[in-house]
């Protein structure tokens, strides 16, 4: 594969696996709105920085990352049930401290974004899957296909992020903790659907 037709690819899958709506997603919806648009679009950046880091090494190791992962696809679900249900746990843990405020947006939302999405063993087995099946040959392929990802993952967060944060705007309190609360018990009901269908 060519790099010009490596770095649509690479624009497509990762405009695919981006604006699939799951836990890191909604969590970065609910830091926006809590805490506005750039505090979200920082986050944003961190999940996209994550995506082009898991973007990269399975570019680079193709197939080999590919098959790995397939072999342990179960243990791959339950770590990142394991690693989801911490995170909205202790979310709902800092809301139960606070209890008269809506959530309180970190002090580092990039790194706080970067870690969560890195902590996510999906994320990496997703662009392996992709990787995989487009044969890339040769570096240019893959750094163009690394590119791709990296743009289409960046513009989508930094649109999600800044939407979700200027609508905060107009949200009350209350509806922000509402929503804070909403989340994070979607974030474990999907660890637990991970676990069940490990």
């Amino acid at each position: 594969m060519d790099p010009t037709a490596a770095l649509l690819a690479g624009l497509v899958a990762g405009l695919a696996i981006a604006m699939q709506v799951g836990a890191v997603s909604l969590l970065l919806i609910e830091a926006a709105v809590t805490a506005g648009p750039r505090v979200g679009l920082a986050a944003g950046m961190g999940v996209a920085t994550a995506d082009l880091g898991y973007a990269a090494v399975a570019a680079a190791a193709g197939g080999a990352v590919g098959a790995a992962l397939a072999s342990h696809e179960g243990e791959i679900r339950v770590g990142a049930a394991g690693v989801l249900a911490a995170i909205a746990l202790h979310g709902l843990a800092k809301l139960r401290e606070e209890p008269g405020t809506a959530a309180v947006a970190p002090g580092r939302p990039y790194l706080r974004f970067l870690a969560i999405t890195g902590a996510n063993p999906l994320t990496i087995a997703s662009f392996a899957a992709v990787a995989a099946a487009l044969s890339l040959d040769g570096p240019g392929a893959a750094l163009a296909f690394t590119a791709g990802v990296g743009a289409a993952s960046a513009g989508w967060h930094a649109v999600l992020s800044l939407a979700a944060g200027h609508a905060g705007r107009w949200v009350t309190p209350r509806i922000r903790r509402g929503l804070a609360i909403g989340g994070r018990l979607v974030v474990l009901a999907i660890a637990v659907r991970l676990v069940l269908i490990a």
